[in-house]
C-alpha cells in the first residue's frame, strides 16, 4: 500500500509541475499579445498580477506536496483526503483565486483515478 500512495504523490506533484508550465505558456501568450498591442496597460497588468499570484499559489501547494509523509496515511483514500483538505484550506487562508483549488482539485482527482486503475506509466 505504501508504493500506490508514494505513487500518488509522485504524479501529483508532476501534474502540479504541469500547472505551473501551463501558466508560464499563459503568461508569455499574454506578454506576446501586450507587445502587439492587442491588450491595454490595465488588462495586461491585471492578467500579469492573476498569473503570478497563481505561480506562487502553485509552488506552495508544490512544496507541501513534496513534504507529505506517506506513512502517516493508512491508505490511498486517508492520504488523497488529507492533502485535498490541506490544500483548500491553505488556499482559503492565503486568500488565493479559488480558481487555484479547482485547477489542483482536478489533477488530485486525475492522479487518484489513475493510480486506482493499476496502469504503469
Amino acid at each position: 500500500m505504501a508504493d500506490l500512495r508514494a505513487k500518488f504523490i509522485k504524479i501529483l506533484k508532476a501534474e502540479i509541475e504541469d500547472l505551473l508550465e501551463d501558466v508560464d505558456v499563459a503568461e508569455r501568450r499574454l506578454a506576446a499579445r501586450f507587445a502587439r498591442r492587442e491588450l491595454t496597460d490595465y488588462v495586461y497588468k491585471q492578467n500579469d498580477g492573476l498569473f503570478r499570484m497563481e505561480v506562487d499559489s502553485l509552488k506552495r501547494i508544490l512544496d507541501y506536496v513534496g513534504c507529505v509523509d506517506c506513512a502517516e496515511y493508512a491508505d490511498l483514500d486517508a492520504l488523497v483526503s488529507a492533502v485535498d483538505i490541506s490544500v483548500r484550506e491553505a488556499v482559503k487562508d492565503h486568500q488565493e483565486p479559488e480558481a487555484i483549488y479547482r485547477f489542483f482539485s482536478r489533477k488530485l482527482d486525475k492522479v487518484r483515478r489513475y493510480v486506482e486503475s493499476g496502469l504503469e506509466p
